[in-house]
């Protein structure tokens, strides 16, 4: 039986070069374990407000998008989000057959460009109520420096990933 956040150490063990604890199953307790697990808590408390407006999952950050940069192409999304450009495609698709988004054609599916409707801007509306009153439980016993540390360290962790990405893409 697992108890808290402790992992056994019955684990087969290996080193590192550097002399590392090497046990699998580490990872479990990781920061990026712990980042992963808030994310899909936090996504499994909100999931029930975007259904009951009609949208799923990843289509609110798309308004919010839309909402802030104006109209804007699948492309731009993409890279702001550093998301796949079909899996925005999708997306977008649903949220115009919603009547969340309207469409200009472009050049071709990649390049259309889209903007938010009255429709749109009540759910997103509706949507950064229900943000708002998830951020005050997050937040819940944290000072408001503890929450500014917190944000700022997660956006250095999100821009050191991104930074990754980017060189990444110019060694394949």
């Amino acid at each position: 039986m697992a108890q808290g956040n402790s992992i056994s150490t019955d684990a087969p063990m290996q080193q590192s070069a550097s002399g590392e604890d090497m046990r699998l199953g580490m990872s479990l307790n990781d920061i990026h374990m712990s980042i992963s697990r808030a994310f899909h808590t936090m996504n499994n408390t909100t999931r029930p407000c975007a259904r009951s407006l009609g949208l799923g999952q990843g289509q609110p950050r798309i308004l919010s998008y839309i909402a802030v940069h104006g109209v804007s192409t699948q492309r731009e999304i993409a890279r702001f989000y550093s998301i796949d450009p079909s899996a925005v495609s999708r997306l977008l698709d649903s949220l115009e057959r919603g009547g969340f988004l309207t469409s200009v054609p472009g050049r071709d599916r990649r390049t259309r460009a889209l903007d938010i409707t009255e429709k749109g801007r009540h759910a997103l509306a509706a949507w950064e109520d229900e943000c708002r009153r998830v951020d005050r439980i997050m937040f819940r016993g944290f000072t408001s420096e503890e929450e500014a540390t917190l944000r700022d360290m997660l956006e250095r962790v999100r821009k050191n990933m991104a930074d990754e990405l980017e060189a990444g893409k110019k060694h394949e």
